[in-house]
């Protein structure tokens, strides 16, 4: 016997049913469908690559190894494992019923990450308010990368530099200091460039309002970057110098004479950009600050390539191939740009590359100060936000995986071929207390 979607009641059936989302049950079907992995060559690259080796390279490496590494890896490879839990659903109307696993909820999976990156994107946005914004960038001479490595806490210490350093910039007077002006920014690690490679900087949405001891704001929208990069520098080498001196003796006399060595390298200071909101572009398109809330979220929340960048993965040679386009590129003339770059190399380097940037357990890429962090005693209440609260709360609904299966890709495994519901059972669901790998926050 044909099943009911193959029968010729299904058509007419499903023409005249649709589902509590406005899906009619033959699109879900078909969309759904076309949404198997066999027809999404672009996903579960890196779970693919994981699962096959990741366990020959474990033991070669495995000293070098930090727990959050092992925990976030072997989290994404058993993502919706059925052996590590799965929910039951029924239809109401018929018998059929859809099994799906439990989601990871690791920092370094592709899919679960899709949801981490929407809820931080909602929780920048509900700070936000609704004044210009400027957008920054605090990038770390190549010479410094390697302490950052070696002595990871030195990534929570640049963030207090960077605060420190507009705090510095803002309360350049006796008057400011006295009224203790406060900014208002929120700040995003990034440690990968587009080459993957290991390098550090922080993405920084400010504010183009102060606020004083007294809760009155003001017009802030001038920041001289000649005397930012100055300070920045100071603050991150005297911040480091006292980190080493501290914490490893054997850095902090190799540092020293480092840190004079790049004064007089970089005699203004280290590199600092931040153009006005509306002159940033992507793709050559101006941003709002909505824009550049969502970019620079999206990138604290993914691993370090997209698989869309994964062109081949041979298993007969153990090659990977990827591309990426130099951020060199950017700012040249057409006929001046290196053009897409393609790399090729053992699969053992590929995941090396990416697993170093797999943050520690608590590490927060995202972090919210001066009148934007959540300790901050500055009332702000009084000014208008840049996003209207239907519109967060609608943002928020979509959160759950089922909406955003049918944001992304148009289907609901819930609305059964019958034009019945599925109706979660928890009395036939699997959820171990102990599911293995668990999340990182």
């Amino acid at each position: 016997m044909k099943p009911f979607y193959e029968s010729s009641d299904y058509t007419n059936f499903s023409k005249i049913l649709l589902s509590k989302h406005g899906i009619s049950s033959i699109d879900n079907h078909n969309n759904q469908i076309n949404n198997l992995k066999v027809n999404r060559p672009d996903s579960q690259k890196l779970q693919s690559i994981f699962r096959t080796y990741w366990f020959k390279l474990k033991p070669l490496i495995l000293d070098r190894l930090r727990p959050a590494i092992i925990s976030n890896v072997e989290s994404m490879i058993n993502c919706h494992n059925l052996y590590y839990g799965y929910l039951f659903y029924e239809c109401n109307k018929c018998d059929k019923y859809h099994i799906t696993g439990i989601s990871c909820h690791s920092r370094f999976c592709p899919s679960c990450n899709n949801k981490y990156r929407a809820e931080r994107t909602c929780e920048m946005q509900k700070k936000l308010l609704a004044v210009k914004h400027r957008h920054f960038v605090f990038s770390i001479p190549k010479e410094l990368r390697k302490y950052f490595r070696l002595h990871r806490t030195l990534l929570n210490e640049l963030f207090k530099v960077v605060h420190a350093s507009f705090k510095m910039l803002i309360q350049n007077s006796k008057k400011r200091k006295r009224e203790r002006w406060t900014h208002g920014m929120i700040s995003v690690m990034h440690t990968y460039g587009r080459d993957m490679k290991w390098n550090p900087h922080i993405h920084a949405l400010v504010a183009e309002r102060v606020y004083d001891q007294f809760n009155t704001h003001h017009k802030y929208d001038y920041f001289h970057f000649n005397q930012l990069r100055r300070i920045y520098q100071f603050k991150l080498l005297n911040t480091m110098s006292s980190y080493l001196k501290a914490n490893d003796t054997k850095l902090y006399h190799e540092f020293i004479p480092l840190s004079k060595y790049l004064i007089k390298k970089y005699p203004d200071g280290f590199y600092t950009y931040g153009p006005d909101i509306d002159d940033y572009a992507e793709d050559g398109k101006a941003m709002s600050a909505k824009a550049v809330a969502e970019y620079i979220a999206r990138y604290a929340s993914h691993p370090a390539i997209a698989e869309s960048r994964i062109i081949d993965i041979d298993y007969e040679k153990h090659q990977v191939t990827w591309i990426y386009d130099p951020h060199e590129d950017d700012k040249k003339p057409e006929g001046e740009k290196l053009g897409r770059q393609t790399i090729t190399e053992h699969v053992f380097d590929f995941m090396i590359r990416l697993i170093i940037h797999i943050p520690d357990k608590g590490f927060h890429l995202i972090r919210y100060q001066g009148f934007y962090a959540n300790h901050s005693n500055i009332k702000t209440q009084d000014y208008k936000r840049l996003y209207h609260k239907s519109y967060l709360l609608a943002q928020k609904q979509n959160i759950s995986w089922e909406r955003m299966l049918i944001l992304n890709f148009k289907y609901t495994p819930l609305l059964c071929t019958c034009g019945g519901q599925m109706i979660l059972s928890l009395d036939y669901s699997f959820l171990p207390r102990n599911r293995g790998p668990t999340y990182e926050n």
